[in-house]
């Protein structure tokens, strides 16, 4: 059985003869420096060494083509505030470019703004899908042993508030809502277009739409601007999916999104991830309240990483019963961070390659 059957298998309460094995979220980059001190070999990726599966994403782009050119507009010893490849110009630590501390700036402040960048949102435009993908891209995606799926990246919730800033985007809804149901209108359309000559060609294990709809107390939008922004524009894509047998459309968030959990299941959505443990997001009552029509994934506090083997053996006997349930896929609830020694790391990749599913 390969880890991509195991995928599709689990997720859909079918037995498996192991758990498959993932990160559901990226490496920050100065955790895998810290990590090559401390036994990761130099050039080699966590996933290979540890012999883990991993998330194959269709190489499609989804953001401004052409990109912005990035440039440094400041810096100092231990920052750097750069425009980004979106449009943002944001600030990073020198020390940790992975990550941003603060966005300064962004390009769309006006409707004239917005009606440039939509000029760079175009699914047509050469670039945004291999130039060899039927000769070459689909046939290996095809033959793949691990999930292949779309990630939808960036979002409608990302792309406001990359090119508005947080602010001006969410107080848009409410002062300027012709402009956000334009925004979000012609994203949709956009990759509509992009990803239906692709949906034919490959077979797909999975969608995600990668959002950040919450923080750590809910969602950062209401039920209601959900139903009137998102669904109009984002239902389509979904039925796409649908129509084309993706077995796992997901929403990507961080935070607390149960708040949110029931429309995005009214609206053709089967599963959420990472579920971080930090924002009170519980794989166990989660499937309680939703029963299994709602996919889970994530749900391993990286706190418990951070402590080491005694916290991450809580997590995991915490997690057992909906292991043995299925529909779940425990994995790590956030990117691995520079605090996280790469042992504790280890530990819990080796005790889930480890875990039986037959009690």
């Amino acid at each position: 059985m390969t880890a991509r059957e195991r995928f599709r298998r689990l997720l859909n309460y079918e037995p498996v003869d192991r758990l498959p094995v993932l990160a559901l979220e990226p490496y920050e980059e100065t955790a895998l420096e810290r990590w090559r001190t401390e036994g990761l070999p130099e050039g080699v990726r966590p996933e290979e060494f540890l012999g883990m599966s991993r998330l194959v994403h269709v190489p499609v782009s989804f953001g401004p083509l052409p990109g912005y050119e990035r440039r440094v507009v400041a810096e100092d010893e231990a920052y750097e505030t750069v425009v980004t490849h979106m449009g943002a110009t944001v600030r990073q630590r020198r020390d940790n470019p992975s990550m941003f501390y603060g966005h300064v700036d962004h390009p769309v402040k006006t409707r004239a703004d917005w009606e440039a960048y939509k000029q760079r949102l175009d699914p047509d435009t050469p670039g945004r899908v291999p130039a060899d993908w039927a000769a070459t891209v689909a046939p290996r995606l095809n033959a793949c042993e691990d999930p292949v799926g779309l990630c939808l990246f960036p979002f409608f919730f990302r792309l406001g508030f990359y090119t508005m800033g947080m602010e001006r985007f969410l107080s848009a809804f409410h002062e300027e809502p012709a402009l956000m149901h334009d925004m979000f209108s012609h994203f949709g359309r956009f990759v509509l277009r992009t990803i239906e000559p692709l949906l034919g060609t490959v077979r797909l294990d999975y969608a995600v739409f990668g959002e950040d709809l919450a923080g750590k107390n809910g969602p950062l939008i209401s039920p209601s601007l959900y139903e009137e922004f998102w669904c109009p524009y984002q239902d389509p894509i979904v039925q796409a999916l649908r129509d084309h047998d993706v077995p796992l459309i997901c929403q990507w968030t961080s935070g607390n999104v149960e708040r949110l959990l029931p429309r995005l299941l009214a609206h053709g959505f089967s599963a959420t991830w990472p579920l971080e443990v930090a924002s009170g997001m519980d794989a166990d009552s989660l499937r309680g309240r939703f029963g299994r029509e709602l996919r889970l994934a994530g749900n391993v506090a990286k706190e418990a990483a951070i402590a080491g083997p005694d916290a991450i053996d809580r997590e995991l006997e915490r997690l057992s019963p909906l292991i043995r349930q299925g529909g779940f896929l425990p994995a790590l609830d956030d990117m691995a961070s520079p605090d996280m020694p790469f042992p504790h790391y280890r530990y819990l990749i080796e005790k889930l390659q480890a875990t039986r599913l037959d009690t």
